[in-house]
């Protein structure tokens, strides 16, 4: 794309590279590269290192939240050389109107200027580009920056080139947006996975037709043993038929994709008790393990098990060391499906 990009709008070198606004710095979470002497990796080192030192805005917008008058929109800048020469940035508008531009006040914009021109001009030389000017637009998804594309070179971009990128700025946006979804869906679905096993019972992603896409550990135990009653009720269910026993199901809605539910057995937690007493026999659990195994298979955490049993979460940790060794399991979720395996 970025190669496409630089030839339409004759450009020596495109840029397009996205932020993460973290608690202490700002890191560059992806960046693409065309043209540069630089391997593309070095260019994202570049970038990298320099954020990693800034704790305020830099360049000439504020990555963290792009002002409202700059986002999605293509603007024409000098080079550092002509900024450091006491030039105002923007090619395309008069001196007094370059504040209202880009959303900063006469103030604000001469110290941001001291900080381009004495800091940001360390990766422009680094890059060989404090000579060139470049055309960019902040590509965001409401005040969220999804990514900072721009081209270069030695001399000015005209109008029309500054109105081409303007034109494209909304297919930019929408291939981002894309791009941050995707790169997102992973970490959906581990948060998916988590939550899940946190629930304490047997649960089922389903699909519309019945299959089961995904299930936690408890569930796996269930569709492992093969429970013709449970599948068919999960099928029925999916295609909306009431169900009779203890399942409940939830629709899951995400656009571009057809309903999934998500199944649970909320009878788990009934038959949990009587199911604990059991295995309290069996493991030779202590009265206290015995109820600490009550509240991790309802998916409580350590710390809010040590508030409900009024001890130190280091108390319950050792509880839960021995409950692992007395299952002869290694995990807590691998404990969770031992408690709803064992009959």
């Amino acid at each position: 794309m970025l190669g496409a990009l630089r030839d339409s709008l004759k450009a020596e070198r495109a840029v397009a590279y996205g932020v993460d606004v973290g608690p202490d710095r700002y890191h560059v979470s992806y960046s693409f590269s065309s043209g540069f002497p630089q391997e593309p990796g070095a260019v994202f080192e570049a970038l990298d290192a320099f954020m990693s030192q800034r704790e305020s805005p830099w360049g000439w917008y504020d990555p963290a939240r792009p002002a409202p008058v700059q986002r999605n929109r293509a603007l024409h800048f000098r080079s550092l050389k002509e900024s450091e020469a006491q030039q105002m940035p923007l090619h395309d508008v008069p001196a007094y109107e370059v504040g209202r531009r880009l959303g900063w006040s006469e103030n604000e914009l001469a110290a941001q200027r001291e900080r381009v021109n004495s800091r940001s001009g360390a990766v422009f030389r680094q890059l060989g580009m404090e000579r060139m000017a470049f055309l960019r637009t902040l590509v965001c998804e409401g005040p969220a920056l999804l990514g900072w594309v721009g081209l270069t070179r030695e001399e000015p971009f005209t109008d029309r080139e500054q109105r081409l990128l303007q034109a494209l700025t909304p297919t930019l946006q929408r291939r981002l947006t894309m791009e941050t979804r995707l790169r997102e869906s992973g970490l959906m679905s581990t948060a998916l996975e988590v939550a899940m096993e946190a629930l304490g019972r047997a649960a089922w992603v389903v699909s519309g037709s019945g299959r089961v896409v995904h299930a936690n550990s408890a569930g796996r135990v269930w569709l492992e043993r093969g429970e013709p009653e449970l599948i068919e009720q999960l099928k029925r269910g999916a295609q909306g038929v009431p169900c009779s026993g203890p399942l409940s199901l939830t629709p899951l809605r995400t656009t571009g994709l057809p309903a999934h539910y998500l199944a649970i057995d909320t009878g788990t937690a009934s038959s949990a008790a009587a199911r604990v007493q059991a295995l309290a026999a069996r493991w030779s659990l202590t009265a206290r393990e015995s109820e600490v195994l009550t509240h991790i298979v309802q998916g409580e955490t350590n710390k809010a098990i040590a508030g409900r049993l009024g001890c130190a979460e280091r108390t319950v940790e050792v509880h839960v060391t021995h409950l692992l060794a007395k299952a002869q399991v290694e995990s807590r979720s691998a404990l969770i499906a031992r408690f709803f395996q064992s009959s």
